[in-house]
């Protein structure tokens, strides 16, 4: 049975076009799920997979239609020569298709990103340079914060610099193995090196140090600061050699330097020159020493004084009394010289006494250093020889205390040369003290200075030190006072003694003394003695707690003409004196003791006298020459001073200068 073609042909057509409409059903299904996430690049794939499908079955169909047709067309020559190709070209086209469309689809995305970033750019740029200018301004602030840390650094390390520069005490530092790292300025005039001298060498050749006594080398307190890891303090009497050999008296420390986890990174030594301390501290224990001393002979000068007012008044009126040719007038002669030697002995311990200032007067210190030293040197194998300029100011000293300084210094010179040698003075004007000095003198005033020289032995240097200290002597029968009394008389005038000595012999004392602008006085003792006028029958009142004083000064006074009164203490003069007043009885003068013990003195007892009388005529009378009271008697009321022990005519002349 044959069946007829045409029906196959359209069933057959019927087929491509269902199918082909079936592909796009599937194309359309495919790009729906596309387009609900098109940024999934998988379903991009399918997307592809679809179309390429479509155009497949599209091709498919078409080529049978194409078949088809040709068939009932009558043309089957045609498509025999088609055929062969037909399967080949499908499949072609399919993978041309597919491919095609996924460089379409790579492309488009691609176009679509370039879209994206070129609509996007400037918001991009935008969003970068607000990236950039935050960074940007983090580094700025980065680099603001470094160079703030900067300058933070360097000025802290320009204020350490400036603060070791500054700094009144030498500092060096030095690492853990005891080798100089740095040296500010003060330490490298003390050690004699410079920073780039010192840097890196041992500590023990840039810090020499020795004991002050003993000369034996010391170690640097660097080892101890390293083994014990806190502050070692260095032994007294330690002294600093530097690089030229200058030798000083220094105070040490060391302390451990610390890094942040507090481990030991090298040691810091801080330590200063303490020589000028040392010389000001031991002129301060001598100044005490003699005070204390002074304390004590004060008051033992003052009692003896009392006793030798009435030894000296009587063998003074004894002798006075006494026929020169008795034979016992040579005896109480003779008992009045010792008596004369003990008050000078009196005096030298005065000098001692605390407070009080020396009778001074405007002199010519030439003229008193020439008469003293030449008196001394007398008849003895030492010769001197004078520097003095005729030009030499004046000064206000005490010339009975300057010449007992003058005194015991040439003493002292002519006993060390004992075989004969030369002694050298020179004094001279400085309107400057030389800067050794400067602590203990004022470097804005003028002073005289004196030097005193001789060819003896010296004075060893492990006791120069000791010579200016009471009762301190190398002399089998020395005293110990000459020196001591020579340089408390010197501070008491306002200037400054000091020795000297060298190993090959020869002592050099230099003495300072503060220059006046008064006038010398052209006074002497003997003229004024000369104006003691003869008694007309005063009434003289003595007041003093000693009664063998009130004796003396009575019988003195009674016999050369004084009517006299004694009283005890400063109440009962009052006393006396008011009774006398109410009796219209005039008493001239009185001659009142300062000092009464257990009573009122004549200190108060002045101002009450000069109460009931402002005329009254008070003397004032003392054992201590240098008491304030009796340098300086006007301040205090009274119209004359004298100063216990006296002789009579001492006794006569201060009440003639009393008088009116």
């Amino acid at each position: 049975m044959i069946v007829p073609w045409a029906p196959v042909e359209i069933i057959d057509s019927i087929g491509s076009i269902l199918a082909l409409l079936l592909a796009i059903g599937c194309l359309q299904q495919a790009w729906a799920w596309y387009r609900v996430r098109h940024e999934d690049i998988f379903r991009h794939y399918i997307l592809l997979f679809t179309l390429a499908i479509v155009v497949f079955a599209i091709s498919r169909s078409c080529g049978h239609l194409i078949k088809q047709i040709l068939l009932l067309s009558g043309r089957e020559h045609i498509w025999h020569i088609l055929s062969p190709f037909s399967g080949a070209i499908t499949t072609a086209t399919f993978f041309i298709i597919f491919a095609f469309s996924l460089y379409y689809q790579r492309v488009k995305i691609i176009h679509t990103e370039l879209e994206d970033y070129k609509n996007n750019l400037e918001e991009m740029v935008a969003l970068r340079t607000a990236e950039l200018e935050e960074t940007n301004f983090s580094l700025e602030n980065e680099v603001t914060e470094r160079q703030a840390i900067q300058k933070a650094l360097e000025t802290e390390r320009e204020r350490l610099a400036v603060t070791l520069r500054s700094i009144g005490d030498g500092v060096i530092t030095t690492d853990i193995e005891g080798r100089v790292i740095l040296l500010n300025r003060i330490s490298e005039q003390l050690t004699g090196w410079t920073q780039e001298e010192a840097a890196g060498r041992p500590i023990a050749e840039v810090f020499n140090i020795i004991d002050e006594f003993t000369r034996v080398p010391r170690e640097p307190p660097v080892p101890k600061v390293l083994q014990y890891g806190q502050v070692v303090d260095l032994a007294n009497h330690t002294t600093l050699i530097a690089k030229n050999g200058v030798e000083r008296s220094i105070a040490d420390s060391g302390a451990p330097i610390r890094d942040r986890e507090s481990r030991i990174i090298g040691v810091v030594l801080v330590f200063r020159d303490i020589t000028e301390t040392k010389r000001l501290n031991e002129e301060l224990n001598k100044a005490q020493k003699l005070e204390s001393v002074g304390v004590l002979a004060g008051g033992i000068a003052h009692d003896f004084n009392n006793i030798l007012t009435a030894i000296m008044g009587n063998l003074n009126l004894a002798q006075h009394l006494m026929n020169p040719k008795d034979k016992i007038y040579p005896l109480l002669g003779a008992a009045d010289k010792a008596s004369r030697r003990a008050k000078s002995l009196t005096q030298q311990l005065l000098t001692f006494a605390k407070g009080g200032n020396p009778v001074k007067k405007t002199t010519n210190l030439g003229q008193i250093i020439r008469e003293t030293t030449d008196f001394v040197l007398h008849g003895s194998s030492v010769q001197c020889s004078y520097d003095i300029p005729t030009d030499l100011w004046l000064t206000d000293l005490d010339p009975g205390q300057m010449s007992q300084v003058i005194q015991n210094l040439i003493i002292n010179a002519r006993q060390a040369m004992s075989a004969g040698g030369q002694i050298r003075i020179k004094s001279s004007n400085i309107s400057t003290p030389e800067a050794e000095i400067f602590p203990v003198l004022d470097p804005e005033s003028k002073y005289i200075k004196t030097t005193i020289s001789d060819d003896g032995p010296g004075i060893p240097a492990d006791i120069i030190k000791q010579i200016f200290d009471p009762y301190f002597s190398t002399k089998e029968k020395g005293s110990g006072l000459g020196l001591a009394i020579s340089h408390s008389i010197i501070s008491k005038h306002g200037g400054f003694i000091k020795a000297g000595s060298n190993s090959e012999g020869g002592t050099t004392f230099t003495i300072y003394l503060p220059v006046t602008t008064g006038e010398q006085s052209n006074n002497s003792p003997n003229t004024a003695q000369s104006l003691i006028k003869p008694a007309a029958g005063e009434l003289i009142m003595v007041m003093d707690d000693e009664k063998m004083i009130r004796e003396i000064a009575k019988m003195i006074l009674e016999t050369n003409g004084f009517e006299v009164i004694t009283t005890k203490d400063g109440a009962e003069v009052i006393e006396v004196y008011q009774q006398y007043q109410k009796a219209k009885k005039t008493i001239s003068a009185i001659i009142m003791d300062l000092t009464i013990p257990g009573g009122m003195g004549g200190k108060e007892a002045v101002t009450k006298i000069l109460a009931l009388n402002p005329q009254a005529r008070i003397i004032a009378s003392s054992g201590y020459s240098n008491d304030p009271v009796m340098t300086d008697f006007h301040s205090y009321g009274f119209c004359a001073a004298i100063t216990k022990p006296y002789l009579i005519n001492d006794l006569l002349l201060t009440i003639t200068e009393a008088l009116p």
